[in-house]
């Protein structure tokens, strides 16, 4: 019983030391601030360029995140080679830059280790690539036919090669059968007729030892297009679409002798409303009306051509229902020529009125005004008669003897007495 008794006390005493212990380890770290796992902070690098050239120079941003709060953070930059060996070691803030040797190609390795000075260091890591050189070529057409002129243009982009000698040659599928050297950025090459199925453009650009190379393939034109269109830009809900639709051969293709057509408001598959048409020649014309509950915007229009395999999508607008003002005459909307009639009249009314006025000429120097007289115009005692204007020279006709009396010119407006 006794034994039994001091394990049964023994017992809440350890448990009651462990809580102790517990509180004491405990204690501190309330005090300090709960330290942050590895897991509560990231940072990424972000790269201004997945690539480089040789000579430039790499930019790079160290973005941090972390929780519950940001901290005062330390970075630490490394750039490492294409073997990982360390290019530069820096410590810096959260932006970086580093000067590329021109001499280096390969892959750079640019490491960004932040500590925030409360026990977390966390690492990010972002890879690019540096050539020495690139180049730019392309051609001034996407296809050709027999006996037309294909021009080349290019460039080189580098710190390396400043002032290149381009090597050029034009390859077909056997053999080369055109090359050349020039300090030019452009080239041209006549096809022949009849010409290959394909040609290669290559073009070097090199300087000493140094040169980069670009190369692009061109075809002879081939195929069919499916040409459509509209009489109208613009639809309304229940109007309907007109479109024409037409096939053209490209180079040496041959046309069928039937054709089958279908035109359908979205994807026909999907129970859209379609027309459809078979002809004997390429080219055909459809008709759609417009859904009445169909909403305002942009509508997928699709034209198939299944003999060809050929097929087009295009989009009208689809807007709501027309007022008077808004329909079209010649293209032009009715609102546009009222307004412009309306300007002309208002134009014509104060050119008028100008001229009525004696203002003269409209865009020419107004007439200086002459001198007003000595006073008022004395008449001869007999009536009727007229006297000259002050101020234009006309005459003007008195029907009264009345004297004195204000007249006024029918001419140039001026009033004068007359005693």
């Amino acid at each position: 019983m006794g034994f039994m008794s001091n394990v049964q006390l023994r017992r809440p005493l350890l448990v009651l030391l462990a809580m102790l212990v517990g509180l004491v380890l405990i204690v501190p770290v309330v005090r300090a601030g709960i330290a942050i796992g590895p897991e509560a902070m990231t940072v990424t690098v972000a790269l201004d360029k997945a690539a480089y050239l040789s000579g430039d120079t790499a930019k790079a941003n160290a973005i941090v995140y972390r929780t519950p709060v940001p901290a005062n953070y330390t970075y630490t930059w490394t750039v490492r080679d294409t073997f990982f060996r360390v290019l530069n070691t820096t410590a810096g803030g959260a932006t970086y830059s580093y000067p590329i040797p021109l001499n280096y190609t390969g892959r750079i390795t640019v490491d960004a280790r932040v500590d925030d000075g409360q026990g977390s260091i966390v690492t990010g890591r972002q890879t690019a690539s540096v050539v020495l050189a690139v180049m730019a070529l392309r051609l001034d057409r996407g296809e050709y036919n027999p006996g037309e002129t294909i021009t080349a243009s290019y460039s080189v982009a580098s710190h390396v090669i400043q002032r290149p000698t381009y090597d050029y040659e034009v390859d077909d599928t056997a053999t080369i059968v055109l090359s050349g050297t020039t300090n030019q950025t452009s080239f041209s090459f006549a096809t022949p007729n009849p010409a290959s199925r394909l040609y290669a453009f290559h073009v070097t650009a090199r300087e000493g030892a140094n040169s980069t190379s670009a190369s692009v393939s061109i075809n002879q034109a081939s195929g069919v297009f499916l040409g459509v269109s509209f009489d109208k830009s613009s639809y309304v809900p229940g109007e309907i679409i007109h479109a024409h639709l037409s096939v053209t051969p490209k180079g040496a293709t041959a046309l069928p002798i039937q054709f089958s057509w279908t035109l359908s408001l979205g994807l026909a598959f999907a129970g859209a409303p379609t027309a459809s048409a078979i002809t004997t020649m390429p080219e055909t014309d459809l008709y759609l009306q417009v859904p009445q509950g169909l909403g305002t915007g942009d509508l997928l229009i699709v034209a198939t051509e299944s003999s060809t395999g050929t097929f087009q999508y295009q989009t009208v607008h689809i807007g709501t229902a027309s007022s008077g003002l808004s329909a079209e005459i010649g293209g032009v909307p009715i609102y546009a020529v009222v307004l412009g009639l309306l300007f002309l009249l208002l134009l014509v009314a104060v050119l008028g009125l100008w001229r009525r006025t004696g203002g003269g000429s409209l865009f020419g120097p107004r007439a200086a005004r002459p001198p007003p007289g000595p006073g008022p115009v004395q008449a001869p005692a007999s009536a009727p008669m007229s006297i000259a204007c002050r101020r234009c020279g006309k005459p003007v006709e008195i029907t009264t003897s009345k004297r004195p009396i204000e007249v006024m010119c029918p001419s140039c407006g001026e009033t004068q007495v007359v005693t």
